[in-house]
């Protein structure tokens, strides 16, 4: 597996906080880097550049900057180009599925409501994407 850090950018700090615990179950050598809105993943992605992220977890509705503008900024990037950027949020609705798939999102994953179910959809992404 990669080394370098998983990125995880949601507003919502009872989600950062399981998605962490998860992955330290999960994943316990994987680096992971917690941001809580688009704005300081974007000055990380900008100032932080000797170890870039080997994937990124975006929420699409935050404050601030929405999941699709901090997307947009993210493929805008050149050095970001080939980071597998996964779209993960509560929202079902398919016009956002597809919004952000054209937008360069390498995946649109739906919110898992039960912590089991969570880690088996991180298991399987996070497999498929760094292994």
């Amino acid at each position: 597996m990669n080394t370098g850090p998983l990125i995880y950018i949601d507003d919502d700090e009872d989600d950062r906080m399981l998605f962490q615990e998860a992955m330290e179950e999960l994943f316990p050598m994987l680096p992971l880097e917690c941001y809580e809105n688009g704005p300081s993943f974007l000055k990380r992605m900008t100032t932080e550049l000797s170890i870039l992220p080997k994937l990124i977890f975006l929420d699409l509705n935050m404050p601030v900057v929405s999941g699709v503008d901090c997307l947009t900024r993210i493929r805008k990037n050149t050095l970001f180009l080939e980071i597998p950027v996964i779209m993960y949020s509560t929202t079902s609705n398919p016009k956002d599925h597809v919004r952000c798939l054209d937008l360069g999102a390498n995946m649109f994953v739906t919110k898992s409501r039960s912590y089991s179910a969570m880690k088996k959809q991180l298991t399987d992404i996070i497999t498929q994407h760094l292994c």
